[in-house]
């Protein structure tokens, strides 16, 4: 099941910086009220820190992080065994280029990376299991887009684009 990030809670993170609350609407277009939370390496973690970890949104509104890539990837492949879960992320993105620096696997569609720390964070990205997507410099699709497809590895931004995605869609 899709899920989007929807403008509500978008504006009540802007609003408030103190909570990730999030309205969501999944495909059926009814609205049900989540709160975002995070942990690392099980233990609970604030929302804000998600961007400083390798996490995975696979369990959305849980956000799972790790201290080492090596067990967010051993994550990620035991929850893609999964059935509920399998090829759901399409994307993986980088805080730094090259692939490197923290990471977070994508498997919603978000029209505010903010809710889970992200915006205006990405410097490299993997799109994955040959799924398209799209990034936008501005929440809601707004601003530039960036089109991906079929397992792109792009190491480095341009600088329209670098440190400056705000929203991502699974196309």
């Amino acid at each position: 099941m899709r899920r989007i990030v929807t403008a509500a809670a978008a504006l009540m993170l802007a609003v408030s910086g103190l909570t990730a609350s999030a309205a969501l609407a999944d495909d059926t277009a009814s609205d049900v009220a989540v709160v975002v939370v995070a942990d690392l390496d099980g233990t609970p973690l604030a929302v804000a820190d998600i961007p400083n970890h390798n996490c995975h949104d696979l369990d959305f509104p849980r956000i799972h992080c790790f201290a080492a890539a090596a067990d967010l990837e051993a994550a990620v492949a035991a929850a893609q065994g999964d059935s509920a879960t399998s090829l759901n992320d399409y994307a993986v993105v980088y805080a730094g280029t090259y692939f490197s620096g923290s990471s977070l696997y994508i498997s919603q569609n978000y029209d505010a990376l903010a809710i889970v720390g992200w915006n205006d964070r990405i410097r490299s990205y993997q799109g994955l299991n040959n799924e398209r997507g799209s990034y936008y410099t501005d929440w809601y699709a707004g601003g530039s887009r960036l089109d991906f497809c079929c397992n792109a590895n792009i190491s480095t931004l341009t600088a329209t684009f670098d440190h400056a995605i705000s929203s991502v869609y699974r196309r």
